[in-house]
């Protein structure tokens, strides 16, 4: 076993189970609502990390784009968390600076900021926020509907911050 994926397993108990004990049936990746817009199954991105492609793997979209409903460990014959196994991925990835460039992970990024200054999240300000980050262009491009959503009463400009954000952090 090479340093890279010696080092990422030992580093995460999750990534180790999952690594272990997967015996790559394809019910993780059946069952995923998302997986059509994965550049990888789940059942793929471990079979990636248990034979060594790290770097595919941490540079992969798939991990971002699960929303760790958990319908994968809910079905899952060896009783897996994959939504844990994708978390522990994207933190390893982010650590080690594999997110730096991916949008998925500067979405995520600015989605934890909002809710560490508000305590809550704003779509709006998430879209714009985000947009301004990746792609201000973007923004002239959803201006007609978003003018229509605001007239409309479905879109709103405003953010409240929660009371007592510190409890919240803490």
């Amino acid at each position: 076993m090479n340093v890279q994926i010696t080092h990422l397993i030992n580093s995460d108990k999750k990534i180790h189970a999952v690594v272990e004990k997967c015996i790559q049936c394809g019910t993780c990746s059946a069952s995923c609502p998302l997986n059509q817009y994965m550049d990888y199954t789940p059942r793929q991105l471990i079979a990636l990390v248990r034979e060594g492609m790290i770097d595919e793997a941490l540079k992969s979209r798939t991990s971002w784009l699960c929303s760790t409903c958990y319908l994968c460990a809910v079905r899952c014959p060896v009783k897996i968390n994959i939504g844990d196994f994708m978390t522990s991925l994207k933190r390893y990835a982010i650590k080690n600076g594999y997110s730096d460039n991916l949008p998925y992970s500067k979405l995520t990024k600015t989605y934890v900021d909002l809710v560490n200054k508000y305590g809550r999240i704003s779509e709006t300000k998430l879209i714009i926020t985000f947009s301004l980050k990746t792609n201000p262009l973007k923004l002239l491009k959803m201006l007609p509907l978003s003018a229509k959503l605001l007239r409309e009463g479905i879109l709103s400009l405003s953010l409240e911050k929660v009371k007592n954000i510190q409890e919240i952090r803490t």
